[in-house]
């Protein structure tokens, strides 16, 4: 820390041009910065900046970094996503990322002193967005999908203000496979109400999935069986308090899931024909919709890939 604010210090003649007053509390507040007391220092430097000190990306980068951190004691002190910490990370983002936008301009876009510790303090600031995202998923609760989301693309947003060649879609792809895995189990155990939403949530992220990458077998595998099995489940909500209304109405329900599993299972198919699990996927979508032909096709299929393998299953 001391290191990067005596760096400002000693370049902070060129930087840029403002009243000796203002100057002086720059300079105090670095000092503050240095001393760890980062609320004084927003204190003195922030009501400078819609002034005197708009322009000046030295004056920026000690807010920024002041706010930075102040999320990493909160971080600490709690969780990196309390209130306050959430509110210290994204003020320093907004700051840090004016800091270097500022120094770009000084410098004709060429990387200065105050871009160098802001790419820093941002690719830092970056990670724990990531972090975030990944502790969510493990710990995923019921209707947390979209804080999920959110942290992942302040991530990404931030890494394509570092460098704007990088790509993450693989990444976002498996974010949003987790997210569907995650609501799946829930909704294994989901009562009644809560079934529906947790449904389309599923079949949402995969679906997401694949407009992200239309390549993505495990995406379209996994979401024809989503909606095979949603029918099933369907079926085995009849019983015999079931009416013969309901029971139409159950069975268009199941018809029409069995039917939406189709096309991706297969699409998946199409991508490796000779996969045991889509063999067998097509088999049973087909059976269910009582095309009885269409499924002894994937069943002879299925019985000649096995024979080719040994009867041995996919890895």
């Amino acid at each position: 820390m001391k290191t990067f604010m005596k760096n400002i210090l000693l370049i902070s003649t060129i930087l840029f041009s403002m009243s000796t007053f203002a100057q002086s509390n720059v300079d105090a507040a670095i000092s503050l910065a240095e001393e760890g007391a980062f609320r004084k220092a927003i204190a003195m430097i922030e009501p400078l900046l819609n002034g005197v000190a708009k322009n000046d990306a030295r004056a920026w980068y000690v807010a920024g970094y002041s706010h930075k951190e102040r999320y990493k004691e909160f971080a600490f002190k709690g969780t990196s996503t309390s209130p306050q910490a959430r509110s210290e990370r994204s003020q320093a983002v907004k700051q840090l990322t004016h800091a270097l936008k500022l120094d770009k301009q000084d410098h004709y876009l060429v990387e200065g002193e105050i871009s160098q510790l802001s790419n820093e303090a941002l690719g830092y600031l970056a990670k724990t967005y990531m972090n975030d995202a990944v502790r969510g998923i493990k710990g995923f609760q019921e209707g947390n999908d979209d804080d999920v989301l959110a942290y992942f693309h302040e991530f990404t947003k931030i890494r394509g203000q570092l460098n704007s060649a990088e790509n993450w879609i693989s990444e976002e792809v498996e974010i949003e496979k987790n997210l569907a895995k995650a609501n799946r189990i829930l909704l294994e155990s989901a009562s009644k109400p809560e079934v529906s939403e947790l449904f389309e949530r599923v079949v949402g992220h995969y679906m997401r999935a694949i407009e992200l990458d239309g390549n993505d077998y495990a995406s379209r595998y996994n979401l024809a069986i989503n909606l095979y099995n949603m029918g099933v489940r369907q079926l085995k909500s009849i019983d015999h308090t079931t009416s013969m209304f309901e029971l139409m109405e159950i069975q268009d329900v199941c018809v029409a899931l069995f039917q939406r599993s189709l096309d991706p299972m297969l699409a998946a198919h199409k991508m490796d024909p000779h996969r045991l699990e889509t063999l067998k996927g097509l088999m049973t979508i087909y059976k269910a919709l009582s095309e009885d032909s269409e499924s002894e096709k994937y069943k002879q299929s299925l019985g000649q890939e096995l024979e080719l393998r040994g009867g041995k299953s996919d890895n």
